[in-house]
């Protein structure tokens, strides 16, 4: 039985048509899958920058916060270094007002070893407010951002800091400690400064840079103190010989 040639030509007809539209579903549904992909990978995209905007905008106010600290504190110190050169001058006069007596009274033993008491007291504050000034130079200098020249001057502080205060020649220590750590993370900062590299460098700060930093602070309250403890102590000498 012979097949007529017009049913020959609908199978045709319809394969192609079937063909088409299969073709057609599954490239839809391809193209959908890719879009849903996408639009997944867009919103992802779309979160982290959000979130890398937010860190950058928390670097900045650390970085407008740190600033002002120490603009804050290099005020404090120009204050004190003219306090400091206030009271050197007012001791100094007190030491030549008390030589004076010294010589008038020689025939006054007890007046005498007094007023030699006195001068020994007011040359002690003298001197160590003379080192204060080196102390000064300390808060208001910042350590280099080199590794070896961190180092030498961290060692030069070092050295000057055992002549004037053993004590706070341990507090380098604890710096010279950490020091490396943390340029090891400093000088990893990305090439490539993608936000996402800065973000992965940012989140990769260990605690031993950290400890860097805390000691350094660490030092510069301590020399803070001091600073402190002796205007306190130069009034009181001062107040009790005039």
């Amino acid at each position: 039985m012979r097949i007529p040639v017009y049913l020959v030509y609908a199978i045709i007809l319809i394969s192609i048509l079937a063909s088409f539209l299969s073709g057609y579903y599954i490239g839809d549904y391809q193209f959908r899958e890719q879009l849903y992909i996408k639009d997944s990978e867009i919103k992802e995209l779309k979160m982290k920058n959000i979130e890398l905007r937010s860190i950058v905008e928390r670097s900045e106010e650390r970085v407008l916060d740190l600033e002002s600290e120490r603009m804050r504190l290099i005020a404090q110190l120009e204050n004190l270094e003219k306090e400091l050169s206030g009271l050197i001058s007012k001791l100094q006069v007190k030491d030549k007002e008390i030589m004076r007596l010294n010589y008038s009274c020689r025939e006054c033993g007890e007046d005498v070893l007094e007023l030699n008491a006195r001068l020994a007291e007011i040359r002690t504050v003298i001197d160590r407010l003379r080192e204060d000034k080196e102390l000064l130079v300390i808060l208001k200098t910042s350590p280099p951002l080199n590794r070896t020249e961190a180092k030498t001057y961290w060692n030069d502080t070092r050295a000057g800091l055992y002549k004037i205060n053993p004590n706070l020649a341990l507090n380098v220590d604890a710096i010279l400690r950490y020091l490396d750590y943390y340029f090891d993370w400093y000088e990893a900062y990305p090439e490539d400064a993608t936000p996402e590299r800065i973000c992965a460098w940012i989140f990769s700060y260990p605690p031993e840079a950290e400890n860097y930093e805390s000691a350094i602070s660490k030092l510069r309250d301590e020399i803070y103190i001091v600073l402190v403890s002796d205007l306190v102590e130069a009034l009181r000498v001062l107040e009790e010989k005039t």
